[in-house]
């Protein structure tokens, strides 16, 4: 990571930024940064490294107890001196209208319902009820589509409840589209898949989440309970059986 450039930079915000704008404008790098948008294997490479930085910056601001600690460091530097940059690197930036705007039709009062209604949901979601459950995520969702959170509720509960798969894939979709790197929900999305009886793609949802994440196990112990190997498991069996039979 650049030194020079503060994490609020590297995301384009200003050092008094609300937790949602942060959010925010992790997502909308996130989607401009996907290695997928790539024009060629060197763009890849430079989306790649780009998300790095960006992925480092949202992991500490999102923290509380860490973004603390990083203001502190920050204006321990200022007083010694220090002095960085205040312009945000062009293939980061983005506005802060995009960052931080709020979509159309939205308000502050909509905004207050759908977290209301989402509260009500996880209520009654760890209540059991799915299916009511799933009347309040979509009031949620139809108060304020931008929370990825709201949706991956609702295609959570529409799974659980059995309802239909095409929405809930759907939905669970929608929740990667808004924060692509973001496994939990293609945990799901593979979870739902599995359910229908699809083990091809949900073997393929796996194995993209340990292309990025070698160390997931809960990816891995899914894709051992469908019977497939995982990484070079298959070669390490193969081995350990030939220096068996050597060994005889």
């Amino acid at each position: 990571m650049d030194m020079d450039k503060t994490y609020y930079e590297i995301l384009g915000l200003e050092a008094f930024a609300k937790e949602k704008e942060i959010k925010q404008a992790y997502r909308q790098l996130a989607k401009t940064l996907h290695p997928d948008k790539a024009t060629d294997e060197k763009d890849r490479k430079e989306k790649e490294q780009l998300f790095a930085d960006v992925s480092e910056a949202y992991n500490v601001l999102k923290d509380k107890l860490k973004r603390s600690e990083y203001d502190l460091k920050l204006k321990k530097l200022e007083e010694k001196g220090y002095i960085l940059k205040k312009k945000t690197d062009k293939k980061v930036e983005i506005s802060q209208k995009a960052a931080t705007g709020t979509g159309v039709g939205r308000t502050k009062e909509k905004d207050l319902i759908a977290k209301k209604a989402y509260t009500k949901g996880m209520q009654i979601l760890k209540e059991g009820d799915y299916s009511k459950a799933i009347t309040f995520f979509e009031a949620a969702i139809e108060n304020d589509d931008t929370e990825a959170i709201y949706f991956f509720r609702t295609a959570q509960a529409m799974m659980h409840a059995k309802k239909s798969f095409t929405r809930a894939v759907e939905y669970c979709n929608k929740a990667i589209t808004k924060e692509p790197y973001n496994n939990n929900y293609k945990l799901l999305l593979g979870e739902i898949y599995e359910m229908a009886g699809i083990k091809s793609n949900a073997k393929k949802i796996y194995e993209d989440i340990l292309k990025w994440d070698k160390t997931n196990e809960v990816a891995k112990d899914r894709l051992r309970n469908m019977g497939f190997s995982v990484g070079d498991e298959s070669k390490s069996f193969f081995i350990r059986l030939f220096k068996k039979i050597r060994g005889r």
